[in-house]
Formats: structure tokens, C-alpha cells, sequence
């Protein structure tokens, strides 16, 4: 499994350093992840860890080495429980975000679960957001349900349905989906429905490489956005553009369009298409995902000119 920054993979012997490092001798993981502390290297028993099927790195990309880690427990028939630990050094950066979002989309899509739960300590508000960024929503909250650390702790669950997960794709993935996109990006930009039909033709028939691409919520689209020749302004030479980029409002701050933003810019590359550009009136937003302001262009029939950025 890989994620933009990650990698996400299983336990190797080589690992027993990080992990140490990282999650057994790491106290303020083990205030909010249960797992054994270990005082020492010499002491330290990881001869269990390698080859569990249900335990999983997760690795910087740039690095290959243990940052974390994550698994799925209480597997019944058509659910399971995940957790989750990473190094505090690691901590604040969305990391743990980013790993649980590619973990659910493994469970729900290879391992066939319908729901995943997951808990933490009554309190742990970083925990509770990186859980509602994922699209999991709170269950029940189970007092006193288990002793840690000397104290008496209740937990707080939250869970999530294959049904409400989300799923990025490329309308090539899902070219059922063609009619439903143009409608949708239609209703958003008010741009002629056939015009985006056209341009999603050209893309499923290989006329282009400039495609389309789509957060699906079930059956329900909550994000996209496409790449066309010219995004309707005076500088014809800054091709091509990403447009109509739009995440519903009962889904933002989940990350969905920076994730679109990448997944676009990453699959253009990897055929030899670079820079992009990309024409707005927002400022501070497309920096966050490695946008750069390139210059000022006039938009047909807009009163006054507006912001060029450039992903290099």
C-alpha cells in the first residue's frame, strides 16, 4: 500500500531498531496505544512481530524505515478493528491520517470487511480527529472497559461502512461513471454538460491523456476535478490546466481535494506531462500541496485578472 509520503507494508526483521525507537520504548506512544514497554534493546522481544499477517509498517517512502504502525484485530464475519501507533517525533504532520485512510480503503476493498471500528482513550482528541478525517463516525463509548497503565480506562469508538468510505479513482477506473461526473461537475461550475461529456469521451477513448478524476462516497460523488487544454484564459501557452475543482461541504476538511490535487499531478507525470497550471481567485490553498504562484492571467469574461499557479 502507498500513500504520497508512505508506504505501508509488513513487519521485517530489520525493523526491530525503529520499532524499538518508535513505538515500544517510545512513552508517549504508550500513553495513548497499548502495547508493551520495553526498557532496553537487550530486553526488547520482537520475534512475534515479523510475519504477523494482520501488523503492517508504516514507512516514510523517501526512507523505507518504521514510522509506525497499524493493524486490524477482532476480524468477524464482515468486520474488524483497527489500530494504530506512530513514533511522536512523527507526531502533528498527518501522517496518521494518511495511513489510516489507504489502511481502510485495504480493508473494505481486499480484505471484504463491511465496517471497521476503531477506539481510543476517552480524551485523545488527536486520535478523534484523525478517525472524523477518515470519514469515521462516533459508535458508543465504553466506560471503564479495560485497566492501562495503572488507571482504569474508558474508550470512545468510532466506526465506518464500506458504503461511506471513501474511493479515489480515475474515470478511466470507472467509466460507468461518465454521465454521472459530467452531470455533477455541471451542477458545480454551470459549464454546458455535453462540454464535459466531450472532454470525458476524449479521455476514456485515449484521444488524451488529460483526465478526470473522482472521490466517490458510495455511489455518491463528493470530489473531483479534471485537466483540459486551456482553463478559458488569455495565456494559451500555460497548458495544460487543472479545472472545476469542488469538494462537497458536507465532506471538506477531510483532505479530499489536496489528495485529488496529487493523485492528478502524479498520474501526469508518470507520462511525461509537467508542469501544470492551474487558474484561481484562492490564495494559501494550493501552496499547502506544492502549487507555486506563477503569474496573473486574465479569465474570458471575468472583470479582472486572477492567480496563475504552476506544479513543477
Amino acid at each position: 500500500m502507498k500513500t504520497e509520503r508512505l508506504t505501508i507494508d509488513p513487519i521485517r526483521e530489520t525493523d526491530k531498531a525503529d520499532y524499538y525507537h518508535h513505538i515500544s520504548h517510545d512513552k508517549k506512544v504508550l500513553e495513548t496505544f497499548i502495547c508493551r514497554y520495553a526498557e532496553s534493546m537487550e530486553t526488547f522481544d520482537f520475534s512475534s512481530y515479523p510475519g504477523r499477517q494482520n501488523l503492517f509498517a508504516i514507512r516514510l517512502k523517501e526512507t523505507g524505515r518504521l514510522i509506525g504502525i497499524i493493524l486490524y484485530s477482532d476480524e468477524r464475519e464482515d468486520s474488524c478493528e483497527i489500530g494504530y501507533g506512530l513514533g511522536s517525533s512523527f507526531w502533528g504532520r498527518g501522517y496518521a491520517t494518511e495511513a489510516v485512510r489507504c489502511f481502510l480503503e485495504y480493508l473494505f476493498r481486499e480484505k471484504g470487511f463491511r465496517t471497521v471500528y476503531a477506539s481510543f482513550f476517552t480524551g485523545n482528541e488527536a486520535s478523534r480527529r484523525v478517525m472524523e478525517k477518515c470519514g469515521m463516525r462516533f459508535h458508543h463509548v465504553s466506560l471503564r472497559e479495560l485497566e492501562y497503565l495503572g488507571k482504569a480506562r474508558d474508550l470512545t469508538y468510532y466506526s465506518i461502512t464500506r458504503d461511506k468510505a471513501l474511493r479515489f479513482c480515475t474515470l478511466r477506473d470507472c467509466p460507468e461513471r461518465m454521465e454521472q461526473a459530467a452531470r455533477w461537475f455541471h451542477s458545480k461550475w454551470r459549464a454546458p454538460e455535453e462540454a464535459y461529456l466531450a472532454c470525458m469521451r476524449a479521455y476514456l477513448s485515449r484521444e488524451t491523456e488529460y483526465g478526470w478524476y473522482l472521490c466517490l462516497g458510495g455511489e455518491r460523488i463528493v470530489g473531483g476535478l479534471g485537466v483540459i487544454e486551456n482553463d478559458f484564459h488569455s495565456r494559451k501557452d500555460l497548458t495544460p490546466n487543472v479545472c472545476a475543482v469542488y469538494t462537497e461541504k458536507d465532506c471538506r476538511r477531510r483532505g479530499i481535494a489536496g489528495r485529488l490535487l496529487n493523485m492528478a499531478v502524479e498520474d501526469l507525470r508518470a507520462k511525461g506531462v509537467s508542469p501544470v497550471y492551474l487558474l484561481t481567485d484562492h490564495t494559501g490553498f494550493y501552496e499547502r500541496y506544492g502549487w507555486e504562484f506563477f503569474c496573473m492571467a486574465q479569465g474570458d469574461g471575468d472583470p479582472a485578472p486572477s492567480r496563475m499557479y504552476i506544479h513543477r
